[in-house]
């Protein structure tokens, strides 16, 4: 039996609406992925809460309900029971891995896994080369420059009369490294603008609308998200 695990804060809005949505998918599409158990779990989530009213709302004019639902911290033997682990916020896939670094191999927010692809994809492989190009000069600056600016701290703190013309020489060499830089970090803000929001938006005390509106982001990747299933 395969298991898919839904991660939200609470777990008593959006992984919650997760949960009883793709279950409900599950019952009403033909599909050959076998049993599937899916639960949900939230990062601060106390043991018991019922899902938030207006949650329970939106998915009962779905003809779902969730008055049954209890909410249940994210654990990290849950992470590792679950074949896949989807978050519904990129801050919740941190808090995932922190827990359990080891299933970095099938934690995805819910967007990312139905969004990712050949653009995606590439996008990413672009920024991270960005990334390590910058590491890559980082720590080639440091080598060369390390000794000098030990020197010059250790000199300045012993020396203030000599403090403003070291700490000018510091802050040329900290200029040097930034326009050494300058052309990458440009490039990361134009590649971060092609990434796609991967994040679940949070309705909770917020209008019922934004519950709608959470609802419909969820379900839209659950469609997606069994597509993609039923490729493997």
């Amino acid at each position: 039996m395969k298991t898919i695990l839904f991660v939200c804060t609470g777990n008593t809005c959006r992984s919650s609406m997760a949960e009883a949505l793709f279950k409900d998918l599950l019952e009403k599409e033909q599909h050959n992925l076998g049993d599937v158990r899916v639960i949900s779990a939230g990062t601060s989530a106390v043991v018991g809460d019922l899902a938030s009213c207006a949650s329970k709302e939106i998915i009962r004019e779905k003809g779902i309900s969730l008055e049954n639902h209890r909410a249940k911290p994210l654990t990290r033997e849950l992470i590792e029971e679950a074949d896949l682990v989807l978050t519904m916020t990129g801050n919740h896939k941190h808090h995932v891995l922190n827990l359990c670094p080891e299933a970095k191999d099938k934690v995805f927010t819910l967007k990312e896994y139905v969004n990712s692809g050949h653009k995606l994809d590439n996008v990413l492989d672009e920024i991270n080369e960005v990334y390590k190009n910058i590491n890559v000069k980082k720590q080639r600056f440091m080598q060369e420059n390390q000794k000098r600016l030990k020197e010059l701290k250790e000199k300045r703190d012993m020396l203030l009369r000599e403090l403003k013309s070291i700490e000018n020489e510091v802050v040329r060499i900290e200029k040097d490294f930034k326009e050494e830089i300058v052309e990458h970090e440009d490039e990361l803000i134009r590649l971060k603008t092609k990434m796609p929001d991967l994040d679940i938006m949070d309705p909770f005390g917020q209008p019922m609308e934004a519950y709608r509106q959470s609802a419909r982001e969820i379900e839209e990747s659950l469609k997606k998200l069994l597509k993609k299933l039923l490729k493997r």
